[in-house]
């Protein structure tokens, strides 16, 4: 008997944009010794790099920002308006770096790794984050290829209809908080969503998986992008209308509390829970025990299954919930997994979560906090 090894599948192809030598060497490295990924080119600056894009057809790009003659925003937005691929951002880490990582999400890009430093971001750790980085990226090539058939069509992509179910909560609940967990590609998710939300001044708490000095600057550009208050969450800090916090990236994890009638922020170091610190599953769960059916939970765009169990939790304890529609996300990972437990009473396209929201809100006057 004659047994045939079936033949490898097809590597995931890297452009590698990146003004220094030594970067595109290590990267390189990297990205050829991670299974199923394979460089296909470099470019030292924007204008090779849409021209090295061309040329090749790469799966992924990865980009770093600051980048001799134009700016690398300006090659992302090029390529996202023109011909969107995955863009992963190899970046430096705090200050300006972080106002233009988080600018280069909201135009699109799937992610971001930091830069080693030799001190707080290790070799190491880089080797590791890329690859995890890599994997998410490939992972939202499927929603990069429709909106790419957009792009030559002159369309946007066909969105599926709002889904309005009756609501399966408890009658004459009063929503008193939106609770928000997001991952890859939740930037500009979260951005639409809130936007959308700003109208009815019920407290908004977010979890977004972002590492520390990246969740204030996140937070002070959508209360520019909302009008809203928003502010990363302080220990012991109460909800008010019209306010929404951002969790902290760190190894503390956001819970909200009821203390004297009042909604109130509290933050707990410990482990990693779903495989992240802050967890979207350890807030909903808190979310679930403080306000049973006086809240809506909403699951946006991410991989792995953080906030899945946590949305359960809060369908259980009555609540209304939403996962973002799988067309819709650039990853469908934490939406898919908590579809497939039940956790979800809705499934809806980004762009009509807000309007699904306010239909649930209009059905139950909120309740404002004091």
């Amino acid at each position: 008997m004659t047994l045939t090894a079936s033949s490898p599948a097809k590597p995931v192809n890297v452009l590698v944009v990146d003004d220094s030598v030594l970067m595109q060497k290590l990267m390189t490295q990297i990205v050829d010794s991670a299974p199923g990924f394979k460089v296909i080119g470099v470019a030292g600056s924007a204008e090779e790099g849409w021209d090295a894009i061309q040329a090749l057809r790469p799966d992924v790009v990865t980009l770093d920002l600051e980048l001799p003659g134009r700016h690398g925003l300006k090659l992302l937005a090029r390529l996202m308006k023109q011909d969107p691929l995955p863009v992963l951002i190899v970046s430096a880490f705090g200050g300006p770096g972080a106002d233009n990582t988080l600018q280069a999400l909201e135009l699109g890009a799937v992610d971001f790794i930091e830069k080693p430093d030799g001190a707080t971001h290790t070799l190491e750790g880089f080797m590791k984050h890329l690859v995890a980085a890599l994997q998410r990226a490939a992972a939202s090539r499927r929603i990069f290829a429709m909106a790419r058939e957009a792009v030559v069509r002159e369309t946007a992509p066909e969105r599926p209809a709002l889904v309005r179910e009756p609501a399966r909560t408890a009658a004459g609940s009063r929503v008193s908080l939106i609770a928000i967990g997001a991952s890859t590609g939740g930037v500009p998710a979260v951005q639409v969503v809130m936007r959308d939300l700003a109208q009815h001044r019920i407290p908004i708490v977010v979890v977004q998986h972002m590492p520390p000095g990246y969740t204030a600057k996140f937070a002070a550009r959508l209360t520019a992008a909302t009008g809203l208050d928003v502010r990363e969450a302080g220990d012991g800090e109460r909800l008010r209308p019209g306010m929404a916090v951002v969790a902290p990236g760190g190894p503390r994890h956001l819970e909200i509390e009821e203390r004297r009638g009042e909604y109130t922020c509290v933050l707990k170091e410990g482990p990693l829970v779903s495989g992240h610190s802050p967890s979207v599953d350890v807030m909903f769960h808190s979310v679930a025990r403080s306000l049973g059916p006086h809240a809506v939970g909403v699951l946006l765009t991410g991989m792995g299954r953080d906030g899945a169990d946590g949305l359960l939790a809060m369908r259980k304890a009555g609540a209304a919930t939403l996962i973002q529609s799988g067309e819709t996300c650039v990853v469908n990972g934490m939406p898919k997994a908590a579809f497939e437990i039940g956790a979800a009473e809705r499934v809806v396209p980004l762009d009509q979560i807000g309007a699904a929201v306010g239909h649930l809100i209009g059905e139950r006057p909120h309740q404002r906090s004091a």
